[in-house]
C-alpha cells in the first residue's frame, strides 16, 4: 500500500508540474520598458533625454549622431512625435559601435548594437568629429520649414505628411554624402511626403545650431 501511495503522489506531482510549465510557456514575454509615466508625444530633444539611459547602459561613453522621427502620421503641428529613432555611437567597441534606441509612445526600446555606417573609415570619422549638442529642437525646425515653403506645400498637397530627421556632420562624412555646406554641425531635414506611390518629396533644410533656413528642394521618391 505504501508503494502504491508513493506512486500516486509522484504521478500527481508530475501532472501539476507539467500544467505549471505549460502555463508558463504560453505567456508572452515582455520586450522593452514600460512607459513609466513618460509622455506619448515628445520633441527630438526629449526623445534623446529618455533614450540616453539605455545608451549609457550599453556603453558609458557615447553620443547621438542621428535622430529620425518615424511616426506614419508624421510630426504634429507643435513639433512632437510618438516615435523617434535615436542613433548612438560609442568609440569604445571595435565592432558593433552603433546602437539604435527607439522611443515609441512613452516606451524605450533598445536594439542590438550594429556596425557603424561607413565601415572602418566611418568609425574613424565618428571618433574624431564628436558633435556638440544640437541647439534647435524639432518644434523650432518644423516652424522654420513651414515658413519656407512647407505650409504652402501642405496646402497644395492635403494628403502630405511632414517628417523630420536630424544628422550631425560626422554622419554625412562617414558615408561621404555631400552637405549643403561644410560649416554646418547639425542639419535638420524637414520633409513632406504624400502617400501616393511615386509622389515627390519636398525637403526643407534647417541649421540645427542656429535655426537658420538653409535651402529647399524637391526630390523624386524613387
Amino acid at each position: 500500500m505504501k508503494v502504491r501511495r508513493r506512486f500516486c503522489f509522484l504521478i500527481t506531482f508530475l501532472l501539476v508540474l507539467s500544467a505549471t510549465l505549460a502555463v508558463g510557456c504560453g505567456e508572452k514575454e515582455e520586450v522593452g520598458n514600460e512607459s513609466e509615466g513618460r509622455p506619448e508625444y515628445v520633441t527630438a530633444y526629449q526623445a534623446c533625454q529618455f533614450t540616453k539611459p539605455a545608451a549609457n547602459k550599453w556603453q558609458k561613453k557615447n553620443w547621438v549622431i542621428h535622430i529620425k522621427e518615424d511616426d506614419p502620421d508624421g510630426i504634429t503641428q507643435d513639433g512632437k512625435s510618438r516615435i523617434w529613432e535615436v542613433f548612438y555611437f560609442s568609440p569604445t567597441p571595435e565592432r558593433s559601435s552603433q546602437m539604435l534606441v527607439i522611443y515609441n509612445r512613452g516606451k524605450v526600446w533598445p536594439n542590438c548594437p550594429t556596425s557603424n555606417r561607413g565601415g572602418d573609415d566611418g568609425r574613424k570619422i565618428y571618433r574624431e568629429q564628436v558633435p556638440e549638442d544640437f541647439r534647435v529642437d524639432s518644434p523650432e525646425a518644423f516652424t522654420v520649414a513651414l515658413r519656407n515653403g512647407g505650409a504652402q506645400y501642405m496646402k497644395d498637397n492635403p494628403t502630405a505628411k511632414p517628417h523630420v530627421a536630424l544628422r550631425c556632420k560626422a554622419d554625412y562624412s562617414a558615408i561621404k554624402e555631400e552637405m549643403p555646406a561644410p560649416k554646418y554641425k547639425w542639419i535638420w531635414d524637414v520633409y513632406f511626403r504624400a502617400p501616393q506611390p511615386g509622389s515627390e518629396i519636398f525637403h526643407v533644410f534647417v541649421d540645427g545650431m542656429t535655426g537658420d533656413f538653409i535651402k529647399k528642394e524637391t526630390k523624386s521618391s524613387l
